[in-house]
């Protein structure tokens, strides 16, 4: 899966690259991480730069550039593209890239309404660890172009959801949030933000198997990631789900609200 730059300039290795130098290349095994930049500020870094590192060992990458020398980086990324909002992908297979990527972030519409989402058999290999994997996203996108879904969500041998092909996923019922165990997924910088906001906002939740035969019993299902941020789900194939929940839309108001002070704190550093 070879992905391409946009704006002038990428990141390659400890240097900024024109564009026109760049050479595609096949990522599968490679570690990433894609994350947004909001104002100008790359959101949530530190936590981005942790799961790049911990993917990396997982994987048995070696990164060669400290997080000091990555932030330097990305934060040139930013100037010299003179880009205020979008998303980057970093990379790291032999060499370490980053640049800017096509982003597809959902309409108000989108939020206020819900988003359908379809159902796919299949398993992430390294589940904690963000790791191309080309097979997995080829029959995702696949399904999500034949059918109009927003999204696709994984279901495992043992009929267990666990996750979105780009997003982690989560079930609310009577007030109570409900999300597949952390050691069955990609631990999703956006999934732990909205966990970290379940304990503020005084909501219970529960990590536990999600299966495929229940999905009728809840009351509301929303998205988490770094595109979607929060975002509900009105209808998983034939089931319809509630897209003004109460809970959700708490988390959404809570989410932005995080959002712009970590913003605000960036920039009066």
């Amino acid at each position: 899966m070879a992905l391409l730059p946009l704006h002038y300039f990428f990141v390659f290795n400890d240097s900024m690259q024109p564009v026109s130098s760049f050479v595609p290349s096949e990522n599968e095994g490679g570690i990433y991480e894609v994350l947004r930049v909001v104002d100008g500020i790359p959101l949530f870094l530190e936590d981005h730069l942790d799961r790049f590192y911990a993917s990396a060992e997982i994987a048995g990458k070696i990164i060669r550039f400290s997080e000091i020398q990555i932030e330097n980086l990305l934060n040139q990324l930013i100037e010299y593209n003179e880009v205020k909002t979008g998303n980057i992908l970093i990379s790291c297979k032999n060499n370490l890239k980053a640049f800017f990527i096509a982003h597809n972030y959902p309409t108000p519409e989108m939020i206020k309404n819900g988003v359908s989402c379809g159902i796919l058999k299949a398993e992430r290999e390294n589940p904690n660890a963000k790791v191309f994997q080309t097979t997995v996203r080829q029959q995702a996108n696949q399904l999500i172009e034949e059918n109009g879904f927003y999204e696709v969500l994984l279901v495992d041998g043992e009929a267990r959801i666990t996750e979105g092909s780009r997003s982690n996923v989560f079930f609310v019922k009577d007030n109570f949030l409900f999300t597949p165990p952390a050691g069955e997924v990609l631990l999703g910088i956006t999934r732990q933000k909205v966990l970290d906001l379940a304990i503020k906002n005084d909501l219970k939740y529960s990590e536990e198997d999600i299966l495929l035969r229940d999905i009728s019993s809840f009351d509301a299902v929303f998205l988490s990631g770094t595109s979607p941020k929060i975002l509900p789900v009105n209808k998983i194939e034939n089931f319809f789900y509630n897209t003004q929940n109460s809970v959700v839309t708490k988390l959404i108001e809570s989410y932005e609200s995080l959002i712009m002070r970590y913003i605000s704190d960036k920039k009066n550093r």
